[in-house]
């Protein structure tokens, strides 16, 4: 992807072209993902800094100062584009021409975003309770309100349709044409729901919810179908809240990142768990013998084989 495409709805951004990785440390991570190809690993958090790093070695191969701080990312699933949502919009970094861009059309940030299978489109699920559909050239196409201006906390798509399904304290699915298809509450207390995303087959989701522990309200992690009948439930294993969970690539386990990092089988059994502190970001290798996750607590990063082992620690 050239970044001229992205000029006509795109505004620069100040950014680090030096070519030389940063010293210090990612910290307060919220995000952690491996692109799709599966050579790079990306970072964001509180320090309103994308890192990247080669996942070859782990070496660090450049940050990217941004305006505000990062709260999810999201890989092109065919190209080297990172998706970027900041609390203040949304961002674009082309890795090949190591620019950060700025999408002028959005102007209200958000944790929640997501490509389709296809990369044709991009997603946001904005802090206002709006789902933004945009191109991968920045433009917008679609804004789809909802029933309510709740925060949105989580998006995925569809792997093979293009239908969202959507978290803040309810599960409402979408189709790319704005329709709700399916609005449901996922407990009784209005809890909010974190981390949201579909099995690699499309036949059930897994979300993760905030909980709140400490009032004895457990955290919930549960399986969905699309039709809103509830598959399978796991109540009260991680004490503090799921901030994200994902499926590893051929969907015989999912990782979920709380308290622990732990893992368990498509059938919701607990596999094993890694303790490690405040566990925020989380990915899956391309070959699904490690996870990578990165630390709110420290900014701290580690590589874990799938079976919850500690392999090494990045920083």
């Amino acid at each position: 992807m050239h970044v001229k495409l992205l000029l006509p709805f795109l505004l620069c951004m100040h950014l680090d072209l030096s070519g030389q990785a940063a010293t210090n440390a990612p910290v307060n991570i919220w995000a952690t993902e491996i692109s799709a190809d599966g050579k790079w690993l990306a970072l964001g958090g509180d320090d309103s800094t994308v890192w990247v790093y080669a996942t070859d070695n782990y070496s660090l191969q450049q940050s990217y100062q941004l305006n505000s701080m990062v709260r999810g990312l999201s890989w092109h699933p065919k190209e080297p584009l990172l998706a970027i949502a900041t609390t203040d919009g949304i961002s674009f970094l082309s890795l090949p021409d190591k620019q950060v861009l700025d999408v002028s059309s959005i102007k209200t940030g958000g944790r929640a975003i997501a490509w389709n299978p296809t990369g044709e489109m991009l997603a946001l699920a904005d802090g206002a309770g709006v789902l933004q559909i945009l191109n991968k050239e920045g433009k917008l196409l679609r804004s789809i309100s909802k029933h309510n201006d709740h925060s949105y906390l989580t998006v995925d798509w569809h792997p093979t349709k293009n239908i969202l399904v959507t978290g803040s304290d309810e599960v409402i699915l979408f189709d790319t044409s704005g329709k709700q298809l399916k609005l449901f509450r996922h407990r009784d207390m209005g809890t909010g729901i974190l981390t949201i995303r579909w099995h690699p087959s499309g036949e059930f989701f897994a979300l993760g919810d905030y909980g709140h522990d400490k009032e004895g309200i457990p955290t919930l992690l549960q399986f969905w179908k699309e039709d809103g009948t509830l598959l399978k439930e796991m109540r009260g294993l991680s004490r503090s809240e799921y901030r994200n969970i994902r499926w590893n690539h051929n969907g015989t386990m999912l990782g979920t990142a709380s308290d622990a990092l732990r893992i368990w089988s498509k059938e919701g059994k607990l596999l094993s768990t890694a303790a490690s502190g405040s566990v925020w970001g989380i990915a899956w290798s391309k070959d699904d013998t490690r996870l990578i996750t990165g630390s709110f607590d420290n900014g701290s990063v580690k590589i874990w084989s799938s079976s919850g082992a500690l392999i090494r620690r990045v920083h």
